[in-house]
């Protein structure tokens, strides 16, 4: 080897560092896709497109609100897993997905196994009814439950998600029985909830508040051990009749499996940017949104408790999916 090419190799290797960490200051260098894995209308869609145009302003670079609705979520979780692990595509992930590593025994992907990137914060639940039911609290719905156990139905936004789970609780607690509709999505289910092709929904706050304000549902309850300070008036189930009853939704982001560390990093800090920005953080909560943020590690510890957690409501209620 002459002493030209020992230069070279010189070169390249004190440059190849230098260059590596160029391009990854560079991310991102494109618009970002944001899998919301339900369709619009309800809370992930809600509340993905409130984070989108903030990681849009954090990032400089635009992100974009996918829906890739169906089956409780998955859909959409499995195709941001099998996406490439380059930071560009991104999945709003939820409490559902955690529920479903054990209700849905031929799952392709394991979000224990994709890469946490920010907690987004948690959200309660309200208790909603179609106007025409003749309850006004939990303890008459209960009774009219309990006199009536073939003819009334829930609605959930599909069957292993969170809504599924916290109203089968629901009925394993106060000894109840309703029939289960599913849907693709919080959207749908409300219209038909509004029409009275259902009668009841626990509800996310962010899908649920719009309709409470405009009179067109009834909220009876919240489902969180405590009162929401922006539905006061409303009492929490624990109150109402089924002492104990405590259930809330999460959020978060996630990325393909081996998404390098500096993006990760890079998602983290956008987030955690963003709750820091008091115009953002009125726009969050005002959506019935808890504030989030921290590291990535803390999302992926909740991602493990929380499977652990719901893997044995689903077996003591018998759910299994597919």
């Amino acid at each position: 080897m002459d002493r030209r090419q020992l230069l070279a190799m010189a070169a390249c290797a004190s440059v190849a560092p230098t260059s590596l960490v160029m391009a990854q200051q560079r991310y991102p260098a494109q618009p970002i896709k944001l899998v919301a894995p339900f369709p619009p209308g309800g809370t992930v869609d809600i509340l993905s497109r409130a984070m989108a145009d903030q990681l849009t302003q954090e990032l400089g670079r635009s992100t974009i609100v996918d829906n890739r609705g169906g089956a409780g979520g998955t859909i959409g979780a499995d195709i941001v897993a099998k996406a490439p692990a380059d930071g560009y595509t991104a999945l709003f992930g939820a409490v559902h997905h955690a529920i479903a590593q054990s209700v849905y025994p031929k799952l392709g992907y394991d979000i224990r196994q994709m890469t946490p990137a920010a907690f987004l914060g948690r959200v309660n639940h309200a208790v909603i009814i179609n106007n025409a039911l003749p309850v006004k609290n939990i303890a008459e719905l209960i009774a009219l439950l309990k006199a009536h156990p073939d003819k009334y139905s829930y609605a959930t936004p599909g069957a292993g998600t969170m809504q599924h789970m916290m109203t089968e609780y629901f009925k394993s607690v106060t000894g109840t029985e309703m029939l289960h509709v599913p849907y693709r999505g919080s959207g749908p289910a409300i219209v038909d909830l509004i029409a009275g092709n259902v009668h009841v929904m626990f509800e996310t706050m962010p899908s649920a508040l719009q309709h409470i304000k405009a009179g067109s549902v009834r909220a009876l309850a919240v489902t969180s051990s405590k009162r929401a300070p922006y539905l006061a008036q409303i009492p929490t189930v624990s109150e109402s009749g089924a002492p104990n009853y405590d259930a809330t939704s999460w959020y978060g982001i996630y990325l393909p499996q081996n998404t390098p560390a500096p993006v990760v990093q890079t998602i983290n800090a956008a987030v955690n940017s963003a709750f820091q920005k008091a115009s953002f953080v009125d726009r969050w909560t005002s959506l019935g949104a808890d504030t989030g943020g921290g590291t990535p590690e803390t999302l992926a510890q909740l991602t493990t408790s929380e499977v652990s957690r719901w893997a044995a409501v689903a077996k003591s209620a018998g759910i299994s999916v597919g």
